[in-house]
């Protein structure tokens, strides 16, 4: 027995997509406040230098395991394929309606994704140039200023600018991060409320 075609989500299964999504959401916010805190630790300047690479780690790290979490967010709403009967393609229409995701929203940046789904591709092809000038494996820090020198950062958090970089693709944070809490106070409503997707769309 299939669930009837007219459904994007069969009522009685809401529940496992908000606690799917949630998944993510929460692995998201809890990184975002990891690097908040790791950044509140340098700015004292009461650390050693051993001490602050390894804060520099954490910062990179939880930085893109949020960015990974938005990507998977992402195919929630957008989905790779439209499946055999569409049910991927109305699942994903129907999400969008109820939480208010428009194609503005930053989640649907198609980079954001092919980075943190093909990252082993990626990385092949960052790897197979040759690589001239000034090699930083990590950095946290404000944008450095331009050199003759050329300079190839693997990953870059550039405080300044709020901006996260990997493999030189650049993701402004703050709009993932607020997205992502918009629809993790939604998610948690519904999880109280019935386990049910919100009605009506209205959660701008």
């Amino acid at each position: 027995m299939s669930v009837p075609t007219q459904y994007g989500i069969f009522p009685f299964y809401e529940a496992f997509y908000i606690d799917s999504m949630l998944l993510n959401t929460q692995s998201a916010i809890a990184s975002w406040e990891r690097v908040s805190e790791c950044l509140r630790m340098l700015d004292s300047g009461a650390h050693e230098d051993v001490q602050m690479g390894c804060a520099t780690e954490e910062i990179l790290d939880s930085l893109q395991n949020l960015i990974a979490r938005a990507a998977a967010l992402s195919r929630y709403f957008w989905p790779v394929r439209d499946g055999i009967n569409q049910e991927h393609k109305r699942r994903g229409k129907q999400l969008c309606q109820a939480f208010s995701v428009t194609d503005k929203s930053p989640l649907k940046d198609r980079e954001l994704r092919n980075c943190m789904e093909h990252f082993d591709e990626r990385l092949d092809h960052y790897l197979s140039k040759l690589i001239i000038g000034r090699i930083t494996p990590s950095y946290v820090g404000n944008t450095p200023e331009l050199s003759e020198v050329p300079q190839h950062v693997f990953r870059a958090y550039f405080v300044d600018i709020g901006t996260f970089s990997i493999l030189g693709s650049c993701y402004k944070i703050q709009p993932i991060v607020d997205e992502i809490s918009r629809l993790h106070g939604i998610l948690l409503q519904c999880n109280t409320e019935g386990c049910r997707l919100p009605r009506g769309g209205s959660h701008a």
